[in-house]
Formats: structure tokens, sequence, C-alpha cells
């Protein structure tokens, strides 16, 4: 078992770059192997934000709703880390006037610019699930 951890913290050595971000369940690292792409690691168990993050993206990446989600590269097999394609901030005046009605968390750091298109990086919590790929639209209440 002893080798097993250190197997896995090497694993996590060889791919976290520098601290980006941090919320209530994941701590977000530049990654180190893929200049473009961020890691996710999941601060402890019952979260799931990673995996819920995965299997919205297995279910969007081929349909007209990928373009408002940054795409989500690699997932460990028990979903404690995530690698994700890495968005850009941009000012808060440049932030769309509606959004899909499936994101709820229209909190400001959780979007940003990937290859000029606006995305949502974090999309662990949505009702995407729940209610479908809906085309409603409707107008965000930002918040810091």
């Amino acid at each position: 078992m002893a080798d097993e951890v250190w197997a896995q913290r090497e694993a996590l050595g060889l791919l976290q770059g520098t601290q980006i971000s941090y919320g209530s369940a994941r701590t977000v690292y530049a990654c180190k192997l893929f200049s473009d792409c961020v890691i996710k690691v999941e601060d402890g168990a019952g979260s799931f934000q990673n995996v819920m993050e995965w299997e919205t993206w297995q279910r969007v990446k081929d349909t007209k709703f990928a373009k408002w989600f940054a795409p989500c590269e690699f997932i460990s097999p028990a979903g404690g880390i995530l690698v994700m394609k890495r968005t850009m901030p941009i000012d808060e005046k440049r932030y769309p006037q509606s959004v899909p009605a499936f994101f709820t968390d229209l909190k400001y750091a959780n979007y940003g610019m990937l290859d000029g298109q606006f995305v949502c990086h974090d999309y662990g919590v949505s009702l995407l699930m729940e209610n479908g790929m809906s085309e409603r639209m409707r107008k965000p209440e930002w918040w810091k």
C-alpha cells in the first residue's frame, strides 16, 4: 500500500503545477505536461464534481452545445483528478447577455475564453443532467 501511495503522489507531482484557483470541493492547478490544460484535484471524497464534469462533457462534446463548455481531456480512474482545457479570464463587461438555461452557477470566475469562445470551465454543478440539453436561453445574473 505504501508503494501505491508513493506512486500516486509521484503521478500527481508530474502533473501538478502552480495553484490557479480553488473552490468548495476542488483545487485547480496549471498542468505541467500540457500547458493548454489545468488539473482539478478533488479535496475529499463525496463531491464527485470531476466525475459530473467528465460525464457532462461526454454527453455534450458531439452536440451544438459543446461550444459552451471547456473540454475535459482525461480523468483518473476514481475521478479524483480531471484534466481540462485551460481558459483565460476576460473582463466582466464582455460576458454575454444570455446563456443556456442549464447553467446554474453564474459566478464570473466559472467562465472564461477558450480559442475566442466564451465557455464555462466549472460545470460540476448544473441542471443539464436533470433537465437535459435545452436550447432555452436566459439572462444571467452574474455574481462574484
